[in-house]
Formats: C-alpha cells, structure tokens, sequence
C-alpha cells in the first residue's frame, strides 16, 4: 500500500492540533477549580475573621464582668476592714465607760445606794442594747453572704433590719439584701433593694454601688436599655467614682 505523501505531512499537524485543544481545556478546567478554591477561602476567611472578633468582644464582656468583681471584692475587704477598726473603737469606748462606771459605784456604799435611788429604780431604768450586739448581728449575716448562703443571708439581714431599723448599718443590710436577692437571679426584688439604698440612704456610701449593681439586674434581665439609662446615670453622678470607670466600660459593650 503506497501511502501519500500530503497525509504523511498532515498527520503531525492533526496531532498539534488535538493536543493543543486539549492543553486549552484542562487550563481553563484548572483555572476554574483555582478560581472555586479562591472563592472558598475567601469565604472561610470571612468566617474566621467574623468568630474570631466575636470572640475578642466576649472576652473583653468577660475581663470587664472580671475587673468588676474584683473590685467589688475589694470594696468588701475595705468593708471588713471598717467594721473590724469599728468593732475595736466601740469596744475600747465602752470599756472605759465600764471603767469610769465602775470607779463612781465603788464611792457609793451600802444604804447610800437606797437613799440615792427611789424603790423602784432597779426597775424603771431603760435598758440599751449593747452596740456589739448590733455590730454581732450585721456580722453574722454578711458573713453567712460571703458563703453563698444567700436565702439565710437574706433572712438574718432583714431579722436586722428588724431589730435595728434606725443602724448605722441599715443601708449596707439594704445593699446587701440586694445582693442575697441578684445572686439568686430574682432581678426585679433585687432593683427594689437597690432603689431602698438610694431613696432612704441618699447620702450613704451604698449609694454609687447600689446605682451600678441596679444597672445590672436590669442587664441580667435583658433589658437593655434601662441598664444603659442607669449606667449612664453612674458616670454622670458619681464620674470619679470605681462604679463609673465599670458602667463607662459597660456603656461601650452595649453601644
């Protein structure tokens, strides 16, 4: 069989030509996977990104919840420390009173007490309640707090309140109260507690920590907005105040 000389020459050419095609193909085929893996990347980047700034925000949320329990555990250490310098103070007081007292009664013998004293004086003079009492009773309950114990916190706070109505301690039992009633998640007693601490005791050192804790329950509740009123209130009442360094971090978080 003669083969022709034009199909021998064509033969080559034909081959250039498909494989040329083919090369074509497969670089678009391959473009379009690059471009589709591109595209894919871009996306899980995207998503990264996204998670990875929403995880920065709560761990701000947190470091800032975090700032704010040290410092109320701070402010109860300062607490602490008052009551312990007040518990010494009154009784060194009232030990020179018994002191002072004890020397006058020693000058008094015998019949002189009867004839100073009508018949039923023993009976008629008002009796006081020792201040250690007081200061025992306050003690006792925020002790029982600082345990977690909050129902009988609550309880022994209010029996206080109850017994010593007019206290020195009065708005701390009212702050505290408060507290017992936030940590067990009942925010709208708890708001009420507050509001105590500042309309009775306006002029009470309870009264920024109340403001700011009542931004909170308010928050724990969900409610945005009025946590932002309160918070916003700190800041402008009580600007150099610890309370209004937490609500101004707390204001950013929520804008």
């Amino acid at each position: 069989m003669k083969v022709c000389p034009v199909a021998v020459l064509l033969i080559p050419l034909t081959f250039s030509l498909l494989v040329g095609c083919a090369t074509t193909k497969d670089v678009a085929h391959l473009q379009g996977q690059i471009g589709d893996l591109q595209q894919k990347v871009d996306i899980l980047r995207g998503r990264v990104t996204s998670e990875m700034q929403q995880n920065w925000v709560n761990f701000e949320t947190s470091l800032g919840e975090l700032r704010q329990e040290i410092k109320i555990l701070r402010a109860n250490i300062e607490e602490d420390r008052d009551l312990l310098n007040k518990v010494a103070n009154d009784l060194e007081a009232l030990k020179k009173d018994y002191e002072t007292k004890g020397s006058s009664l020693t000058k008094v013998k015998g019949e002189g007490v009867a004839a100073a004293l009508p018949p039923s004086a023993s009976t008629t003079l008002p009796k006081e309640e020792p201040k250690e009492d007081m200061e025992g009773a306050y003690q006792k309950a925020y002790s029982t707090f600082k345990k977690g114990d909050y129902p009988n916190a609550l309880e022994q706070f209010g029996a206080f309140l109850s017994t010593y109505p007019h206290s020195e301690y009065a708005d701390n039992a009212h702050y505290w109260i408060g507290e017992c009633y936030h940590q067990q998640g009942d925010y709208e007693r708890a708001i009420v507690a507050y509001e105590k601490v500042m309309k009775q005791y306006p002029k009470g050192d309870k009264v920024p920590s109340a403001l700011l804790k009542q931004g909170f329950a308010f928050l724990d509740m969900g409610d945005r907005v009025n946590a932002k009123i309160i918070f916003n209130k700190v800041t402008k009442e009580y600007p150099r105040s610890p309370q209004a360094e937490i609500a101004a971090k707390k204001l950013k978080v929520l804008d």
